[in-house]
């Protein structure tokens, strides 16, 4: 009897010391997670957005096209013979014919400057003026409405190719006199502000974008 009261007051005991044991593991865990998730914070709140982590989240960006220009185009393709600076008769050869294309302006972000001035809480973005990035012709796109051939001089559809470069000169042009830059610029400017607002927490900052040649 003794013996049998001897092992229950063992297993209560042992029972006792694991519980406590338990506790106390369970105290310092706990512990040592809430020391973390405090250093955690602590290293978010001294996190510094400056103006070079900014810079360098818009030069991520890269060469981005701001701005697209579609046109369709109307031109007509003159030929004739001369012999010096004199006109042969009969050896004009002419056709009007049209394309469609595409132009694409834009900005290279990894050029753009960032200051960031805490006292006046201003960011001040320096972004390289837009330019033309590429200029694409859909050739298949090409429709010929008049044709005037001389037995003199054939002219046929493959002279297009010669004066590609030209049609898309002009074309280029064209959508530099109708604003195409301008409107890649302001584009760019709206880009960038939304990214800022979007990427970092800076609402008490005034954003500033000052276009350089």
């Amino acid at each position: 009897m003794k013996k049998k009261f001897g092992l229950v007051v063992f297993i209560l005991a042992l029972l006792v010391f694991v519980g406590a044991a338990a506790f106390v593991l369970g105290k310092n865990i706990r512990k040592e997670e809430s020391v973390t998730t405090q250093e955690n914070l602590i290293t978010e709140t001294e996190t510094v957005i400056t103006g070079e982590i900014i810079r360098e989240g818009l030069a991520d960006i890269g060469e981005l096209a701001t701005e697209e220009y579609y046109f369709t185009e109307v031109e007509t393709y003159d030929s004739s013979k001369k012999f010096k600076d004199f006109e042969i008769p009969f050896t004009t050869s002419r056709f009007v014919y049209s394309y469609d294309g595409t132009i694409k302006a834009g900005v290279d972000f990894a050029s753009i400057g960032v200051e960031k001035d805490d006292l006046t809480k201003t960011i001040t973005v320096k972004l390289p003026k837009a330019r033309i990035l590429s200029s694409e012709i859909d050739e298949n796109s090409f429709k010929m409405y008049d044709e005037k051939q001389s037995i003199f001089n054939k002219i046929s559809i493959s002279n297009y190719n010669a004066t590609n470069a030209d049609l898309k000169k002009r074309a280029e042009e064209k959508a530099l006199a109708k604003g195409l830059l301008d409107r890649a610029d302001a584009n760019a400017v709206t880009l960038i502000k939304n990214f800022l607002h979007s990427t970092y927490d800076i609402s008490d900052y005034a954003i500033k974008v000052v276009t350089e040649e």
